[in-house]
């Protein structure tokens, strides 16, 4: 084997190494915490011990064959996403659209067609895309943008991202029990794969069978999640569609799809039409 790829897959072998002894550590320390008969791998259940939580609530999910799963607030703490990542983007947007202004064409000639202002100059359009980071707009260009200024912060190392220990863990529970994961994001295909690909954890990438932002349609509509089930090929009822927002959830729910509501910051509201947990720890997968 050539030197360059005996490296390459010593590395590869190490991250691996490093993802199970995270693994084992946050079972053993009880960060994650399941029903003594829920069904874990035995590859992992025969070499670690876990805490019972005899109270906490677990939802159990039947006929699921793919798990649908948003990011913010659900993998992946708010505060990352609107204390880290935005004011980067904002701080940088500038610096960023003048230096790579020929790569970005597309970008900014979109970003001017959907402000109603085609013949704007780049300074123009430059406040534009500042005023919809402001506001948090969900607007293709400017996800499209936010990701590619992250990229360059990814791989400076200037921050890695977040991802809940106890999403860590069940995603690659699901990832050894043969269950494929998707994501479903505002943020870009390009963004949602540098996060998880740089994450606290590692690459993290290999988990996930595919991505969908908002080309495939808005987050709170119902024919995007038909799109999705389409795509991926699952039958609507036999999807697990994980999120923080309930008019995702309803427009999931919509579609045919089983829901679940994160509630990392709080409770479910009164009347909620959807089950609720606080972690990916209170999910089963029968």
């Amino acid at each position: 084997m050539p030197k360059k790829e005996f490296f390459v897959e010593m590395k590869k072998g190490y991250t691996e190494i490093c993802v199970a002894l995270k693994l084992l550590t946050l079972l053993t320390q009880g960060v994650f915490m399941m029903q003594a008969d829920y069904s874990m791998p035995a590859e992992i259940k025969d070499k670690v011990s876990f805490t019972v939580d005899e109270k906490m609530k677990v939802y159990p999910f039947s006929s699921v064959k793919a798990v649908l799963t948003d990011i913010e607030g659900t993998t992946t703490s708010i505060s990352f996403v609107h204390d880290v990542l935005f004011p980067y983007a904002k701080k940088h947007v500038w610096s960023f659209v003048k230096n790579h202004e020929a790569d970005l064409l597309t970008i900014l000639k979109d970003a001017a067609e959907i402000a109603g202002a085609p013949a704007a100059s780049t300074e123009e359009i430059i406040e534009i895309l500042a005023k919809w980071m402001e506001q948090d707009k969900k607007i293709t260009p400017l996800k499209t943008l936010q990701g590619m200024m992250w990229e360059d912060g990814y791989q400076k190392g200037d921050f890695h991202g977040h991802v809940y220990d106890d999403a860590f863990v069940l995603m690659n529970l699901w990832k050894i029990q043969g269950l494929p994961i998707y994501v479903f994001s505002s943020g870009s295909v390009q963004a949602q794969k540098l996060l998880f690909t740089h994450s606290i954890f590692g690459d993290l990438s290999h988990l996930f069978s595919g991505h969908f932002d908002t080309k495939v349609g808005g987050k709170k509509e119902k024919g995007s999640y038909q799109n999705i089930a389409t795509q991926i090929g699952f039958a609507p009822e036999t999807i697990l569609f994980l999120s923080d927002t309930l008019e995702e959830l309803d427009a999931a729910k919509a579609a045919g799809y089983q829901t679940l509501l994160l509630t990392r910051d709080g409770t479910a509201p009164a009347g909620c039409a959807h089950p609720a947990v606080a972690a990916f720890n209170q999910i089963e997968i029968q």
